[in-house]
Order: C-alpha cells, then sequence, then structure tokens
C-alpha cells in the first residue's frame, strides 16, 4: 500500500513539474518586436497627452518637441493650479520595452492576475495598427490590484482589465468588442528612464543610515502638516495622482497622526511641526472628548469605542513628554481613568462604552487591547500612579496569556504590534515580563519567515512581508511591524539575550525600514501626479496603490523615530 501510495505521489509530482514547466516556457518573456521599443511619453499634471516612438532612451525628434511644446503651453484636461503657485512643464519619460510574451485573455481574472504590478502592460495588435497600455498609464490610473476583490479576507488582485481594454480600444479606434475577440494582446515588460532625474541610491539595509531615516521621517510629518487646515483636522485620504481628498475620517487615526507629530516636533525642534501638533491636539480635545459616565473619553456616537481614547491619551501624553504644552496632562490622566474603569479583573478590556445607558459594553476587536494597554504604560510616565503600570501589566499577562491559548498558538500570530511596544515600555519601567519577552521574540521570527528577499518577486519587495510572490505586498504592515521590531529590539538588549537573536531582529528590522523608505514619495514617481509637492513625503498604501492616509505615515514616522532612539547615535 505504502509502495502504491509513493509511486502515485512521485507520479503527481513529475505530472505537476510538466505542466508548470510548459506554463513558465509559454509565458516567457522574449525580446520585443522590433527589438527594441522605446515609448517617449509626454506628461503633464499627471496625465499622459502625447506618446512617441523612438529608438533610444534619451533621443529628441521634431514630433517629440513639438508634442513638448503643446503640452507645456496647455495644462492637461482637467488639470488644478499646483499648490506651490508655480506652472509645471511638460516631463518626459521614457518607457522601454524589454520583453513581451504570450498572455490568456480569458477570463479576465486570469489576464488581470498576469501582468506583475508597476512592471508589465499589454500591446494590442489589429489590421495593421499597434497599442500600448503600459505600467506607468496604469499607475496614473490606479489601474493595478483593481481586478479581483477577494472580500473574504480584504484583498484585490489582478488588474482593471475593462481598463486596459477601453484604453485599447480608443487607440486602435475600435469597439472595445474588437479588442478582446480579433486583437492580438501581449504581455510585455517595461523599464522606465526619466532623462532629467537621475535615481538615487537603492536604500537597502546595508546603505541605510540615521540621516536617512531622520529625513524620512520629517519628510512625513511635514507632509501630514501641510495637508492640515486651521481647524486641526488632517486631510484623511488622499488620491496621489489627481491629488483628490476622499471621504471619510477617523479619530483613532486622527490620535495616531497627531502623537507622530508630537515626536517628530520633539526630535526636530521645528516650530511648524509644534503648531501642527497643538493644531491636531485641540481638534482632539475640543471636538472630540466627550462624557463617558464619570469620566472623559473620545467618541462620536452614543457608543463610545476605548481605541479612540487610547489614542488619544498616547498623544496627549507625548505633547506633554516632549514640552509641548503640559496642559494636557489632566486631560491624558482623566483619559487613562477611563481606560482603566473599562478592564476586567482578568486584565482584558471592555472595548465599548454605551454613553446613554452608563455602562461597558464587553466586546472585544482587534488592535484596541493593545492599544489601551499602551496608553497607561505612556500615562504611567507623566502620573507616577502605580494604577496605570498595574493596568498595563494584567493587559500585557492577559494578551500573551490566556487570550493566546489554543492549539497551535506557537505557530500563528495576529497583530501584534502595540502588544510588543506595551512589552518594551514595561521592560523599561522596570516592570519585565519574560512570557511576552518570548511571545514577541516568536511573533518577529514568525515575520521573519514571511521577509521577502531580493528576487522573490519580478516587483521591488526585499523586506516586505508576503506569502507569495503574485500577491502585491502592502507598505503599512511593514511600517507597524517596524515599530513593534524595534520595541522588541530594544528589550532584547535589557534583557541580555544571546547576540544572534539580537542580530537577526536588527537585520530584520533594517531590510524593513528599508523596504518603506524606498516606497515613500520622496519626491515618488512625479511625472505621475498633478501637485508633486503636495503628497511629498507621503507614504502609499503600496508600491502600485497611491492612496494615502493618515496612519500610513504615522505608523512608518513612529517605526523611524523609535529606530533612532533605540539604534543610538550614528
Amino acid at each position: 500500500m505504502r509502495g502504491r501510495l509513493a509511486r502515485v505521489l512521485l507520479a503527481y509530482a513529475v505530472g505537476l513539474a510538466i505542466v508548470c514547466a510548459a506554463i513558465v516556457r509559454l509565458l516567457a518573456l522574449q525580446p520585443p518586436e522590433p527589438r527594441v521599443v522605446v515609448l517617449a511619453g509626454v506628461w503633464r499634471g499627471g496625465q499622459l497627452v502625447a506618446r512617441v516612438p523612438v529608438s533610444a532612451v534619451g533621443e529628441r525628434s521634431a514630433e517629440l518637441d513639438r508634442a513638448i511644446a503643446s503640452a507645456s503651453a496647455a495644462p492637461a484636461s482637467g488639470e488644478e493650479a499646483p499648490s506651490s503657485g508655480e506652472a509645471r512643464a511638460a516631463d518626459v519619460v521614457y518607457e522601454t520595452i524589454s520583453g513581451e510574451s504570450r498572455i490568456a485573455t480569458q477570463p479576465a481574472w486570469l489576464f488581470g492576475i498576469s501582468l506583475v504590478p508597476g512592471r508589465d502592460g499589454v500591446v494590442a495588435r489589429l489590421e495593421g495598427r499597434t497599442a500600448y497600455v503600459t505600467p506607468d498609464e496604469l499607475l496614473a490610473r490606479q489601474g493595478y490590484d483593481k481586478g479581483t476583490n477577494l472580500e473574504s479576507i480584504g484583498l484585490s488582485i489582478g488588474a482593471d482589465v475593462p481598463l486596459i481594454v477601453a484604453l485599447l480600444a480608443e487607440r486602435l479606434q475600435v469597439p472595445a468588442r474588437d479588442v478582446t475577440e480579433r486583437a492580438s494582446i501581449r504581455r510585455i515588460r517595461v523599464e522606465r528612464t526619466v532623462p532629467d532625474r537621475a535615481p538615487g541610491p537603492r536604500i537597502t539595509a546595508e546603505t541605510m543610515t540615521h540621516a536617512m531615516v531622520r529625513e524620512a521621517a520629517l519628510d512625513a510629518a511635514h507632509y501630514l502638516a501641510r495637508g492640515m487646515n486651521e481647524e486641526g483636522r488632517f486631510r484623511y485620504l488622499v488620491n496621489a495622482p489627481d491629488n483628490r481628498s476622499l471621504a471619510g475620517y477617523d479619530w483613532p487615526r486622527h490620535a495616531g497622526a497627531t502623537y507622530f507629530l508630537a515626536q517628530a516636533a520633539a526630535l526636530s525642534q521645528d516650530a511648524d511641526l509644534r503648531y501642527a501638533t497643538l493644531r491636531a491636539a485641540s481638534l482632539l480635545r475640543d471636538r472630540g472628548m466627550v462624557t463617558c459616565g464619570e469620566h472623559r473619553c473620545v467618541a462620536q456616537d452614543p457608543v463610545a469605542e476605548i481605541g479612540s481614547s487610547a489614542l488619544a491619551t498616547v498623544a496627549f501624553v507625548e505633547i506633554v513628554r516632549s514640552g509641548i504644552d503640559a496642559s494636557y496632562r489632566p486631560i491624558a490622566m482623566d483619559l487613562a481613568r477611563f481606560l482603566r474603569s473599562q478592564q476586567r479583573p482578568d486584565g482584558e478590556f471592555m472595548h465599548q462604552y454605551d454613553r446613554a445607558a452608563r455602562r461597558p459594553i464587553d466586546v472585544q476587536f482587534v488592535y484596541f487591547t493593545g492599544e489601551a494597554a499602551l496608553a497607561l504604560t505612556r500615562a504611567h510616565r507623566i502620573s507616577d500612579d502605580p494604577e496605570d503600570r498595574d493596568a498595563a501589566q494584567r493587559a500585557l499577562a492577559h494578551v500573551v496569556g490566556p487570550a493566546w491559548n489554543f492549539f497551535g498558538n506557537r505557530y500563528y500570530f495576529g497583530e501584534e504590534h502595540w502588544t510588543c511596544q506595551v512589552m518594551a515600555d514595561l521592560a523599561a519601567d522596570g516592570a519585565p515580563n519574560p512570557d511576552a519577552l518570548d511571545f514577541c521574540l516568536r511573533w518577529q521570527r514568525f515575520g521573519r519567515r514571511l521577509q521577502h528577499r531580493e528576487g522573490d518577486s519580478a516587483q521591488d519587495t526585499d523586506g516586505s512581508l508576503g506569502m507569495d510572490p503574485v500577491v502585491t505586498p502592502r507598505v503599512t504592515p511593514v511600517a507597524s511591524r517596524c515599530e513593534a521590531a524595534v520595541a522588541t529590539l530594544d528589550a532584547v538588549t535589557r534583557a541580555g539575550i544571546p547576540e544572534a537573536e539580537r542580530r537577526a531582529l536588527d537585520l530584520q528590522t533594517r531590510r524593513a525600514m528599508a523596504f518603506v523608505l524606498r516606497h515613500q514619495f520622496r519626491p515618488g514617481p512625479t511625472h505621475l501626479f498633478a501637485d508633486p509637492e503636495a503628497v511629498h513625503g507621503a507614504i502609499p498604501g503600496s508600491p502600485v496603490d497611491f492612496q494615502l492616509r493618515i496612519d500610513y505615515a504615522q505608523h512608518a514616522g513612529s517605526a523611524m523615530i523609535r529606530w533612532l532612539e533605540v539604534a543610538g547615535p550614528p
């Protein structure tokens, strides 16, 4: 029986290898026809306004010069004046097609996932006419990772096939149906060159310096400050290509961004960042705070969630500790008392409070327990109230103990970036928890197994997190795990953990942070942006998702500043 099973498995493995090899051979990139294709694109206001084939990168022709002059004379359709008030000249960007391959155009979802985000586009040929859709066009129109939406896991993958077909149909001057049924469509691999903008040296774990990290953190802070109105409200969600503010707001993320601004103001002693911090904090204090029973809390609805109060506490404590405004101390203390009143005897928190009924609601959501525990460790720094530290200790013991007691708990982890910051805070405060340190070390080892290495993907993913080479890694999970990794590194140093563990954690952190720095808009692909100055310093959702949310900058910037503290002087 065993022999028969072994033969079946061997036959399956051989058959699978043959099929995979055939697919790789079928879809392998080949030199394009003609052998070298270079497309000179003329961009204005984040839009492609002309495209001229040339024979080499940097080549200028009469046709290209006419296109540049025409684009520079008038703004692109829908372009608004840049925030700087200065007119922008047209940008010329060369896209070299380095390879072509076959592609399955049906079904549409397979077509979409066959393109490497940010690297691949398509060429279509029909009745002697040729049309291209390049990666820069898809980036400008945010056409990657918009094909198939997997709602159950909150993931969207694959290129926007209807968008690609519509662009091809417009350029081939045929109905969209003719593109899908009659045209020859092939995948192309494209390399971008901007002659007037030489790329800087690639940031890696080995080349990253303190000066780079400090500058990146302050650029992220200035991005948040520039987007704040006089009331203190941030531009919460921005679409970078057209610099359009999108709907929505969130008090916990407002509080987190305020905390980061306070960190950056303390680091830089910059008056503009200090003023922005106070504007954001005053809005949180005057518009966000309400009564929750005997205490004050942060809420907008009849039912308050403790995450908003927790991160507001963290922000107000940082404002006091950094010497920005000591008047926030009693407010932070009252918020800390509210959080303590929400704690159960076992250390867990009740995550909601019914303001009308004046009672807690014993439900739990992701993040809130860690945020509340962190708020109490930070509150203890300015209160010296042993109840704050005791509450944080009991919450941490619950999170890494009974709350995580299930079969397989050593092989699966949740979102623990707040947990490990609490662990490090308590260790620095003379109350180490060896079980929590062990928990965080295991979580970091788990993260190392998921960390991409150079060459794992056709995208620039070194240092990011993922389990496959297909899904585009998100930047913010990497940044938030950096916050936890740096905190764990600090605790490891204090606890005398073997040097090999510390070195592995240090390299892991550096590789992750280098990934974040490489994808920060400093300045980013400016020809794709309507107003590059407005988004300078921002952190995108992913290498191909150019939506900018305030917590993206907060997590990345807080991780950078914490790393500067833990890594010590350069």
